[in-house]
């Protein structure tokens, strides 16, 4: 009898024993992000991000010179494939000839195509979508981390959008009397803004349009030469040539 009790008793400990070994497993694994499931560890899962291109790649998007269109016509690969919008705002298309892209959005093109085709094809099915934006883009120059030329995914961007992109303000820039200019040489178009209360304050009534081909001039606060730049843009004598330099300084890029 006391042989089959210590034989219980030894079994109920080894259970015991076992079960808080496995549980105190099974914690130490939530903690540090692992599943236990049926002894195998579960690798941690990290949150997936897609990206959103449905802003970017928008309807309203009017297409310009460089821009580099993918165009597919379902079960038609001769007419489908990628195209280079040129500099007379053309696409070479084959078996239809030049087709004027320049200033259509993506569905105006694809109207314009499917036409086309209907000499060739019953009931074309033709979609386009945009593989490289390269026709629009805005400068921003002076105290900003990284003065540059930046590309726009849309018709226009904004003053907060372009600061951002170019890795915001340097400790020495002056943030009241940013300008922003369309470069005119016979009537360019001068627009001062206050970034310190649209970054800072969040005044986002003072967030100007950007346009492509529009200058974000950040001034700094001590002798620079992006401040004798800025003067000869604003001179009507030499802003011409100052509109060049800048262009040619950073349009290659």
């Amino acid at each position: 009898m006391n042989r089959e009790i210590n034989k219980y008793l030894i079994v109920f400990f080894v259970v015991n024993f076992l079960s808080i070994f496995l549980f105190a497993g099974f914690c130490q694994n939530k903690v540090e992000g692992t599943n236990l499931i049926f002894g195998k560890t579960a690798e941690k899962e990290e949150p997936m991000v897609k990206e959103d291109t449905s802003l970017i790649e928008s309807a309203t998007y009017t297409l310009g010179k460089n821009d580099i269109i993918q165009i597919d016509v379902r079960e038609q690969p001769e007419f489908s494939g990628q195209f280079v919008i040129g500099p007379d705002g053309n696409i070479q298309y084959r078996f239809v000839g030049d087709i004027r892209a320049e200033g259509l959005t993506k569905d105006e093109l694809k109207e314009i195509i499917t036409k086309q085709l209907e000499r060739y094809i019953k009931i074309p099915e033709v979609s386009i979508s945009i593989i490289a934006y390269k026709s629009k883009y805005v400068y921003v120059l002076g105290e900003v981390y990284r003065p540059n030329k930046y590309t726009l995914y849309g018709n226009y961007t904004t003053l907060r959008e372009a600061l951002i992109m170019a890795g915001l303000p340097t400790p020495n820039a002056a943030l009241r009397r940013v300008y922003v200019i369309k470069p005119d040489v016979n009537k360019p178009v001068y627009r001062k803004a206050d970034i310190y209360k649209l970054l800072y304050l969040g005044k986002l009534k003072d967030d100007l349009i950007l346009t492509s081909g529009d200058l974000v001039v950040v001034p700094s606060t001590v002798p620079s030469e992006i401040n004798r730049a800025l003067t000869n843009l604003l001179s009507p004598i030499s802003r011409s040539a100052a509109v060049e330099a800048l262009v040619s300084e950073y349009g290659n890029r």
